[in-house]
């Protein structure tokens, strides 16, 4: 996926192998022509003190780890329906099939360091690029045609008779002249609620759903009509079951 940007947390409590992972990893993804931004962390609990607040693509966690060790960090994000994608590497090969429970995307052994990185990675990318090559949307209004990838439009918000896509990782929004009701139908299948008369939402970046809020994993907090918040609920909870958020 040439031109495409990742962003990796690395987390391993040895941290004179951060930085070799780290080098090596922006290495094999340089390989294949992604830029892969690394963030490093020594414990699980310094990691999972961030997330509500950063989004990584790619978690790549170790595995023995004091204090919260890197499949029972993994439960707690699957468990608060965080799918983000997750890779271990590790010495203790025989945790491959505990991991298993929350869905990695790779494991890497420490003992073949070099091969398992490069295979593991070159799979990986592999597989994202077929995820992402089935899911892309084409917006269009009477002026312009926006190819978009449905994972990166976080919500669409009403401005009278002008929606606005705002799109994850991109400063400037998409502006359509088409009616809020026009995109719904567009959309819906797609994994996308309306939580309100102005707001469409990706499922995918709703993190919490309060009274009177629905909080997204970006920070931002949109509005939830009162006479909806039931159906939302349970419209997220059934996107959330049927497709277990592995598009992330």
């Amino acid at each position: 996926m040439a031109g495409e940007r990742l962003r990796v947390a690395v987390c391993d409590d040895d941290e004179a192998a951060l930085g070799i992972i780290s080098s090596s990893l922006r290495d094999v993804f340089g390989a294949h022509g992604v830029d892969a931004t690394t963030s490093l962390f020594s414990s699980a609990v310094d990691l999972a003190a961030v997330m509500p607040v950063r989004r990584f693509d790619l978690l790549l966690l170790d595995i023995d780890m004091p204090d919260l060790d890197g499949i029972s960090f993994a439960r707690q994000l699957r468990d608060q329906q965080d799918q983000v994608d997750i890779m271990y590497i590790s010495n203790r090969e025989d945790k491959v099939f505990d991991s298993l429970r929350v869905n990695p995307v790779g494991f890497i052994r420490k003992s073949r360091f070099l091969e398992d990185m490069s295979e593991v990675v070159g799979a990986y990318l592999a597989a994202r690029k077929d995820r992402h090559r089935k899911s892309v949307v084409v917006l269009h209004d009477h002026e312009a045609v926006y190819p978009v990838q449905i994972v990166s439009i976080t919500y669409i918000e009403g401005m009278r008779k002008q929606q606005v896509v705002h799109v994850d990782g991109q400063e400037k929004s998409i502006v359509l002249t088409r009616t809020m009701g026009e995109l719904e139908d567009e959309l819906s299948g797609e994994g996308f609620i309306r939580i309100h008369k102005g707001y469409l939402v990706n499922y995918r970046y709703m993190q919490v759903i309060d009274a009177g809020d629905v909080r997204l994993t970006t920070g931002e907090l949109l509005p939830i009509s009162r006479r909806k918040e039931h159906e939302v609920r349970d419209r997220f909870l059934e996107l959330v079951q049927n497709n277990d958020r592995m598009v992330f």
